[in-house]
């Protein structure tokens, strides 16, 4: 059997590849949080750009949370537009 296709959490793309994802902690590990998403690359680095650890502790720290500031939708409706993935499709590979 096939494996569904992963889709981020955040913007609900498809990703082309394993390495496109990565675990995104709702409640950053240095303030002890647990739970993970799976979002893409780009989700990602723009979540860690636009808050702070602690407001992300504080206001962001569930999905609905995150999806409500206009700042990440305006970021959402922007990516999804996009024809490819940009920073996951550039990060290099790691050694094995």
């Amino acid at each position: 059997m096939s494996q569904a296709p992963a889709t981020c959490s955040l913007c609900a793309r498809e990703l082309p590849a394993p390495e496109c994802g990565e675990l995104h902690h709702l409640v950053p590990r240095s303030k002890k949080g647990r739970k993970t998403v799976v979002v893409c690359v780009d989700c990602g680095d723009q979540i860690h750009q636009l808050f702070t650890t602690k407001e992300l502790e504080r206001s962001y720290n569930s999905l609905e949370a995150l999806r409500a500031d206009d700042r990440v939708q305006r970021w959402i409706d922007w990516v999804r537009r996009r024809p490819s993935f940009g920073t996951c499709m550039k990060r290099k590979k790691r050694r094995t």
